[in-house]
């Protein structure tokens, strides 16, 4: 079943790599894989410089989005994880724990409309204990759960 997997897994990545001629990567390679410090380029425009770990994004690194985007920050396996800043095009910015490519343990979501929540997040979603802040200068604070204000008292 192993070895199964395996074919399937080369199969992709030589199918993947054919029908992408647009890629490019220039750094260090090991078995003809990115590995060490290189940066790519896809063929959507975004791209990533820093560290590699056997073909994965793997250590600190940098991604830019053709949208705008740009995250900066650790990288395990190919997943944003570890320490990390992602700025979205609109000018909203979080700065903390990422876990498997979601928002994850404790982090500051700043919006652009001038919102911000600092605290706890669980698989990308406010959970635990945390501050609301709103633009016209009131806050929650307490307890939140899946997003949602749960235990909270409001100050103005």
């Amino acid at each position: 079943m192993n070895n199964l997997l395996i074919v399937i897994r080369i199969l992709l990545i030589v199918f993947l790599v054919g029908c992408s001629s647009k890629i490019d990567y220039v750094g260090e390679l090991v078995n003809d894989k990115p590995h060490g410090k290189g940066t790519i380029t896809y063929e959507n425009g975004d791209s990533y410089e820093g560290e590699w770990k056997e073909g994965k994004k793997h250590g600190k690194g940098t991604l830019t989005t053709s949208a705008g985007g740009k995250y900066e920050g650790e990288w395990i396996d190919d997943e944003m994880e570890g320490h990390g800043t992602y700025t979205w095009p609109n000018g909203d910015k979080y700065v903390g724990g990422w876990k498997e490519g979601e928002k994850h343990g404790k982090g500051t979501l700043t919006t652009s409309a001038g919102g911000k929540y600092e605290g706890e997040w669980k698989e990308g979603k406010k959970h635990g204990q945390g501050t609301l802040f709103f633009d016209d200068g009131s806050k929650a604070v307490g307890v939140f759960r899946e997003d949602s204000p749960w235990d909270t008292t409001l100050y103005d």
